[in-house]
């Protein structure tokens, strides 16, 4: 009978990557060293689009698999999966951040959508991990049927208010009420806008099918609550030095911060490599 292969899931923010873009000799060097042995899969599970991930993907290797938009896009032994937002969920989105006069990027595997524009702050972090990748295009979605028109490519979202918390939190109650999407929220300026029964768990789940493999040979390493789904699907889930309070309760393990190799650290006690 074949064994059930290892499967490693790895949040890039606050987890495998330091200052949102680099990720250690150290690490790498680990990962590539597990990589030899045929029993042990990496993937990386961000809620970044598919394009934008793949900047910190290919510090690695490409023989890493992928997880993105929180879920909505990801590969499976068998394939790649999309998820969308759907119409329904795209007009609400839009009116509500119309509404409340809010900044909001929607995201296809490897297209930005704009609805206005956002603070230079937002912008200068935003261009410093776009750099380097040509593949990423971006539109401004002037008018909501711009938007629509591209419903089957739009996987999820993200709305933007840096400082107005409680605007944000009278949007998300607002687009929480007709119950078309899922939300979530990677920092306390943005609300992470996901196709309706989809998160990273979902994607987790699908990955675990299709290789034949189960929680108890499931890692995943996270720091934010948008991490904490797919670590409820995995025996050996691990948060980071840095994460959230919360995030430490739900997991079964703690390891070192994202700054001081955190990860690598704890693939190389787990997996007993010299």
């Amino acid at each position: 009978m074949k064994k059930k292969p290892y499967l490693v899931f790895m949040d890039i923010d606050g987890t495998l990557a330091v200052s949102h873009q680099k990720v250690s000799r150290y690490t790498v060097k680990t990962i590539e060293t597990l990589q030899k042995r045929d029993d042990i899969i990496f993937y990386i599970a961000s809620g970044r689009m598919y394009e934008l991930a793949c900047l910190v993907r290919n510090q690695i290797n490409p023989q890493v698999h992928m997880i993105t938009s929180n879920g909505a896009y990801y590969e499976t032994a068998a394939g790649t999966v999309s998820e969308t937002l759907g119409a329904d969920a795209l007009t609400q989105i839009y009116d509500v951040s119309h509404q409340y006069n809010l900044a909001v990027n929607f995201f296809a595997h490897d297209t930005v959508y704009y609805t206005k524009k956002v603070p230079a702050f937002v912008l200068r972090n935003f261009a410093n991990i776009v750099s380097g990748n040509r593949k990423v295009r971006s539109y401004k979605a002037s008018d909501q049927q711009l938007l629509l028109n591209h419903a089957a490519e739009i996987n999820n979202g993200i709305m933007i208010s840096p400082g107005h918390g409680e605007l944000l939190k009278e949007a998300r109650q607002e687009l929480a009420s007709e119950q078309l999407l899922e939300l979530s929220s990677s920092g306390k300026d943005n609300i992470e806008l996901i196709p309706k029964g989809v998160d990273k768990a979902t994607a987790v789940q699908a990955v675990q099918e299709s290789f034949g493999t189960d929680a108890a040979h499931t890692l995943v390493f996270g720091d934010g609550m948008n991490d904490t789904g797919m670590m409820q699907v995995a025996d050996i889930s691990v948060a980071m030095g840095n994460a959230l309070p919360q995030v430490k309760e739900i997991a079964n393990y703690e390891t070192d911060t994202n700054t001081n190799d955190g990860l690598a650290k704890f693939l190389r006690q787990y997996f007993e490599m010299n």
